[in-house]
């Protein structure tokens, strides 16, 4: 079977250059990349298959470690931050919702939608 394949001038040259190194033609080089391509079993697995793996895949044991007491406990008993000043916070995060719904309005218009 003939196939004809039009590659971009850079990737033409680079492709060149690799055969001329591995000493063969460009069409056996080409054949070669596209054999070992078609080969390999999944170059871009799906999302799903991805979470398969990684739920099929047991714990490491050295990654866990025994609670040496209450999370809980440890956040109550935890310093206040001096620092923090909650109504300075609240300001600043009221200004970013409203530039959210700024730019939410915004998007609404310029699709039509209101």
């Amino acid at each position: 079977m003939a196939v004809t394949i039009t590659l971009p001038d850079e990737m033409e040259t680079k492709l060149q250059h690799k055969a001329q190194t591995q000493h063969c033609s460009i069409e056996e080089l080409a054949l070669d990349i596209l054999g070992n391509a078609l080969e390999q079993e999944e170059a871009f697995p799906t999302p799903e298959a991805v979470v398969a793996k990684i739920q099929a895949t047991p714990p490491n044991p050295r990654s866990i470690r025994q609670a040496r007491g209450s999370l809980a406990e440890a956040l109550r008993s935890a310093p206040e931050d001096s620092a923090f000043d909650l109504a300075t916070w609240e300001r600043e995060w009221a200004a970013v919702e409203e530039d959210i719904k700024a730019i939410a309005r915004a998007d609404d218009i310029a699709e039509g939608r209101g």
